[in-house]
């Protein structure tokens, strides 16, 4: 389809059916098929908001929005897509406020739409190791950034991956928080590199190389340029961040950054994660 713009958004989806068949086509790219017998007809039944689809063999009942983030909400489509749209810009993004105030909706809604965009990208993330040769750099997130050898409480350990070329330019990256218990003062420890590249990097992955102290001479400083536009992004956007959510920012960062990379329009990318194919 189209880039869609924020200048266009109308004209590409003027209704909830423009809409829905966008959704359609994304989640049955070749025609609906049940999942329960995969059989290619269905009846429409059409008493609901949206429209349920009832297997012509087997009589199982589906509906568009089962096994996506659409799932038991009852927001309008066209505000769930045009707030994919708001997530997919690379240069801002966007928060619970701003999304509330652009598509109208309470500022819980909002949370909750973008907490389930973002479990969403996250578990597409989680699917997709890296591989061939692999560099892996230690950074921390949150202040104070002092010369000390203590992780001040403030400060989060991560790991910086990525899949690089043959000259070192990443083109597909990770970032991943460091579990507390994986540290020794600033430095990542043995069995943190390990729980990382057993969870995020391909056993066949040929060429690995891990610096797990963010002063070393031998750091990777490319990671360390990408992960300073990481933070500087959270800063700007949201302003502050707890713990327990960072996570879920830094995989949104990463999904935008690895879709411009490769390429892909970033919101074509995202409604696949959401809607259809992973």
């Amino acid at each position: 389809m189209r880039n869609v713009t924020l200048d266009n958004f109308d004209e590409v989806f003027p209704s909830e059916r423009a809409c829905f068949d966008f959704v359609f086509s994304l989640k049955w790219p070749d025609g609906f098929r049940c999942p329960r017998c995969g059989h290619p007809h269905a009846y429409t039944v059409c008493s609901r908001r949206i429209p349920l689809f009832e297997c012509r063999s087997c009589r199982h009942q589906t509906s568009l929005t089962a096994g996506t983030i659409l799932e038991g909400s009852r927001t309008d489509l066209r505000k769930w897509l045009r707030a994919l749209l708001l997530v997919s810009r690379t240069e801002e993004g966007t928060n619970a406020v701003q999304l509330s105030r652009e598509i109208g909706v309470t500022y819980k809604t909002a949370w909750l739409m973008l907490h389930k965009i973002r479990r969403a990208i996250s578990a597409s993330d989680a699917r997709e190791p890296l591989a061939g040769i692999v560099q892996v750099q230690a950074a921390v997130h949150g202040r104070p950034h002092n010369p000390t050898t203590s992780l001040h409480q403030q400060e989060s350990p991560l790991l910086v991956g990525a899949s690089t070329d043959a000259g070192g330019e990443p083109f597909y990256v990770k970032m991943k928080l460091v579990s507390l218990k994986h540290m020794s003062g600033k430095l990542v420890t043995r069995s943190g590199t390990k729980a990382f590249t057993d969870d995020h990097v391909k056993a066949d992955a040929h060429d690995l190389h891990i610096v797990a102290g963010r002063f070393s001479s031998h750091r990777f400083k490319s990671l360390l340029s990408l992960f300073n536009e990481t933070r500087n992004w959270l800063n700007a956007t949201f302003h502050g961040l707890e713990r327990k959510y960072l996570q879920s920012y830094l995989d949104e960062f990463c999904f935008r950054w690895n879709a411009v990379r490769s390429g892909c329009e970033v919101f074509e990318r995202l409604s696949r994660v959401c809607f259809g194919l992973r």
